[in-house]
């Protein structure tokens, strides 16, 4: 049993653009279909649901990671950057994207958290994060 994130978007993603050195890969390894529509009906409210892979775990975004395994809060900070790039030069006005991370098996566990992001803002937020999280991003 691993951690999965799953990224919501309102079209397919064959329409998302990505750069090359992008490190942002869809995960066919958590391609669980009962998985997939449990989190996009229960979390992500969105057209389209995929598992994805980041260099970091989006759950390390917190305190605690922090000061143990600052490293992996990095990376988890790479990660959520990467993310408001992709999602800020690919969604239109309007429009939303969300992002839900948890244990794979969990997926109808209950919500445990969730952050929203503004896109159109400069800053990347400080967000504390822990597993079964919700992150919403509004442009």
């Amino acid at each position: 049993m691993g951690y999965v994130t799953y990224l919501g978007i309102n079209f397919p993603v064959d329409d998302l653009t990505i750069a090359k050195d992008f490190n942002f890969h869809l995960n066919s390894e958590h391609t669980d279909r009962l998985a997939l529509t449990t989190v996009q009906n229960e979390f992500l409210h969105t057209k389209y649901v995929y598992a994805i892979q980041l260099p970091g775990e989006l759950d390390d975004l917190n305190p605690q990671a922090k000061i143990e395994s600052p490293i992996d809060y990095e990376l988890a900070r790479e990660s959520l950057a990467l993310l408001i790039l992709l999602l800020r030069n690919n969604l239109h006005a309007n429009d939303f994207a969300a992002v839900y991370f948890c244990w794979f098996g969990d997926e109808e566990e209950k919500l445990l958290g969730a952050a929203e992001i503004d896109l159109l803002s400069s800053q990347i937020p400080e967000i504390h994060t822990e597993e079964r999280f919700l992150i919403r991003f509004n442009k």
